[in-house]
């Protein structure tokens, strides 16, 4: 049975247009984008035809998305919806819904264009909508809340593309195929070398390997490598806090491995607290637990 599609563009319910909101809130951190995590239904003349979820921009703007449902496209209902609407409008560039707003004057955002980019697509035609089989996290998530922290750190453009790129570089069993077709992952030979230098660095201190101490724990030259590593230590840590935690049975080990890449990274505990909150989208965010802080190995705690 194939995976379903990571976004839902015909959904007939309004619970899958929730699932949908939810996903676009994760890509929407890109950008900075915060997400309400509240999901309205939209009705005329009693028939729910819709529903829409408010976000905030980077510079906390509110603006609102509009799902129209399957069945009730081409009657007009987001037309008149639009022309009484108060808030402005963020859309993403796969939606096309820009000539649509331009057409009739709506004030509108474009939120992702950077998806648009050809290693970001590779990872998504890599990934699709398939999750992790322990935690049900979809894959590109590990994307997306990564390209969140790389954008905070003021990342380089060539260092979000090449981390688009690290799961289809990093293991031994999908390199040659990937090799294969470089030509279609990037057209920036500068981008493939901060990829292969990522997992020349990170395949060398995996979370099997037992590390003394962080100097131990040899960087690369690139700086661009740096932020790639912080971006996947901080987003592994934050989905083993929330999903797995000291019932891993690896739990103790697991800890030290992140509290010594994270010291090595020079990430301390009050930043990566900021990003297990901010990463987390939806509604009400779960803060970092005193029992988690606990976990950290002390005193290299991140």
């Amino acid at each position: 049975m194939s995976e379903p599609p990571r976004f839902e563009m015909d959904a007939t319910d309004l619970g899958t247009v929730a699932e949908y909101f939810r996903r676009r809130a994760v890509q929407g951190l890109i950008d900075g984008w915060r997400w309400s995590g509240s999901v309205d239904a939209l009705a005329e003349g009693g028939a729910t035809w819709g529903a829409r979820t408010l976000s905030a921009s980077a510079d906390g703007v509110a603006h609102q998305s509009v799902y129209v449902l399957a069945p009730h496209r081409g009657r007009g209902y987001l037309s008149r919806y639009v022309a009484a609407a108060a808030e402005p409008f963020v859309t993403g560039p796969d939606c096309d819904l820009e000539d649509f707003f331009a057409r009739r004057g709506v004030p509108f955002v474009v939120a992702g264009r950077f998806t648009q980019t050809r290693e970001y697509a590779a990872i998504a035609r890599h990934f699709g909508g398939r999750r992790a089989a322990r935690s049900g996290v979809p894959y590109m998530n590990h994307i997306d809340e990564g390209l969140a922290v790389l954008r905070d750190l003021g990342a380089t453009e060539r260092a979000r593309r090449a981390w688009c790129l690290h799961p289809m570089l990093q293991l031994d069993a999908d390199l040659p195929g990937s090799y294969a077709d470089l030509a279609a992952l990037s057209d920036d030979p500068g981008v493939l070398v901060l990829a292969m230098e990522y997992r020349n660095v990170a395949n060398a201190y995996l979370s099997r390997r037992e590390v003394a101490s962080i100097g131990e724990i040899a960087l690369s030259p690139l700086p661009e490598v740096a932020d790639m590593l912080r971006a996947d230590k901080v987003q592994n840590y934050k989905d083993f806090l929330l999903h797995h935690g000291d019932a891993h049975p690896r739990a103790a080990a697991l800890h030290r491995y992140f509290a010594q890449w994270l010291a090595r990274l020079g990430v301390g505990e009050a930043r990566f607290s900021e990003w297990f909150v901010s990463l987390q989208v939806g509604g009400e965010r779960t803060a970092l637990s005193p029992s988690a802080r606990r976990g950290c190995a002390a005193p290299s705690c991140p």
